[in-house]
């Protein structure tokens, strides 16, 4: 393990997304350091363009002089750890927004050694470290937080919550990198998991972990047992209802999903990503208005720029014809790198383009294929009335049965895409069947009995 982990930690960071992770901050921020502050990064020329790159060892030297010299706390401040936490909810992976939630709740026995840490104080310093580098994403910081986090169970191997940390850092790993297979990686996650949960059965993120596996492949009916013994075992746990409402939200059962948020809600009223999960709950259901309300609320006041709330933002002001202020709210996208395709996007709703379908369905999918999210894109497609471009996207990402947020799938104001036999045909990949024939099918079904995707739950 080590040594494919130290060849990954020695690679260049490629592009201002990487190099930002790595220092825990905005694009932003990182492209303003290198003006004002001697960032040091570097670029290669290439015929029409230059690609940015950084090294690691350079930014580790010019982060300890800095600290130094300027004391500046902004790489680690409140708004950049948010953004840092919720990057992820841009693949749309539950497990890692409820976790990163958590680590930015205000917590009042921070000095106390809860149950499930260790009283090796090496041990908790290493599980420490481990746990802010995973926090920051990308390939070089999940790396070293594995190898930190693998040093503090060898110092301790009851440490639970080191367990339940090195467990999230290898099911992320693949993420950013090819040198670990996804197969050893959900191996490693899933072992441990298992000996967190035996250590302190009381932990929800091992948990977490195994019904991302579970989900990932295919198994929906055992990630919704491992919720429920978990929420059986601590039922007033708000972080797991919440995730118990994302797994019934991928599966389209949005009243399953609003159930849990409103009990969370209750058990934590000022919770910012119970608010955010009920103002997009709010969207889901049609009312826009008070949706853009909780969200304008959260941005605005609470501070909480994370990719969710921009989109829904985004998405509720085209939806309600405000595209003045939607191509306006582009400016402010956390995909930055796909600013030209939104505004597209908004024009085509306005019905003001000019840009033939093909075209616009060519620069979505070739956004997409550089990064996008699928979620994103397909909803776009699909709104835009392209529902075969949309279906190639759905189709890229199937490959693997495992789709970045699939509650666009069922959006009940979705597309035409929904209506097809290759849509039915796509989602069966995804092993949604199974569990709506235990379970029952998505609320949609309500609304489209006739389609082939709700004929073949009953087929």
């Amino acid at each position: 393990m080590e040594a494919s982990i130290s060849q990954s930690a020695e690679s260049r960071l490629v592009g201002w997304k990487r190099i930002a992770n790595y220092l825990g901050c905005s694009e932003r921020s990182a492209r303003r350091w290198e003006r004002e502050e001697s960032l040091p990064v570097h670029r290669q020329q290439h015929q029409s363009r230059s690609t940015v790159y950084a090294l690691p060892a350079e930014l580790d030297a010019w982060l300890s002089a800095r600290s130094v010299t300027t004391g500046d706390q902004n790489a680690s401040g409140p708004r950049s750890r948010l953004r840092i936490v919720w990057s992820l909810a841009c693949i749309g992976i539950l497990m890692m927004l409820a976790v990163g939630w958590r680590w930015v709740q205000p917590r009042s026995t921070e000095l106390a050694i809860s149950p499930a840490a260790s009283e090796d104080a090496i041990a908790r310093d290493l599980y420490e470290r481990g746990r802010s580098l995973w926090r920051q994403r990308g390939e070089v910081p999940n790396a070293r937080a594995i190898k930190l986090l693998t040093e503090a169970v060898e110092r301790d191997d009851s440490y639970a919550e080191a367990w339940a940390a090195l467990a999230s850092a290898w099911l992320t790993y693949p993420t950013y990198t090819t040198t670990v297979t996804e197969a050893r990686a959900v191996d490693e996650a899933l072992l441990a998991a298992d000996r967190a949960v035996r250590l302190d059965p009381s932990l929800a993120e091992p948990r977490s972990v195994m019904a991302t596996v579970a989900r990932r492949r295919g198994d929906w009916l055992g990630g919704e047992r491992v919720f429920q013994e978990a929420l059986d075992a601590d039922p007033d746990n708000t972080t797991l209802l919440l995730w118990f409402a994302g797994h019934y939200r991928e599966l389209g059962l949005m009243d399953r999903a609003s159930a849990l948020t409103q009990r969370a809600n209750e058990l934590e009223p000022n919770s910012p990503p119970i608010l955010t999960e009920i103002a997009m709950n709010e969207s889901t259901f049609g009312r826009l208005s008070e949706s853009l309300q909780m969200l304008d609320f959260l941005w605005m006041d609470l501070g909480v720029e994370t990719p969710v709330v921009w989109v829904g933002r985004w998405m509720g002001m085209t939806e309600l014809g405000e595209y003045d202020r939607a191509i306006a709210w582009v400016d402010e996208t956390p995909f930055e790198s796909y600013r030209a395709v939104l505004r597209a996007y908004v024009e085509r709703q306005r019905e003001s383009a000019d840009q033939p379908d093909s075209l616009f369905a060519s620069d979505v999918k070739a956004a997409h294929d550089q990064g996008l999210p699928a979620w994103l894109a397909f909803h776009m497609l699909d709104q835009s009335g392209l529902p075969d471009a949309a279906l190639d996207v759905l189709e890229a990402e199937s490959a693997d049965n495992l789709f970045d947020t699939s509650v666009v799938l069922f959006f009940p104001r979705g597309g035409s895409a929904r209506s097809t036999q290759r849509f039915a045909d796509l989602v069966a990949r995804l092993g949604f069947y199974e569990f709506w024939r235990a379970r029952g099918g998505p609320d949609v079904c309500r609304d489209e009995p006739d389609t082939p995707l709700c004929k073949a739950i009953d087929g």
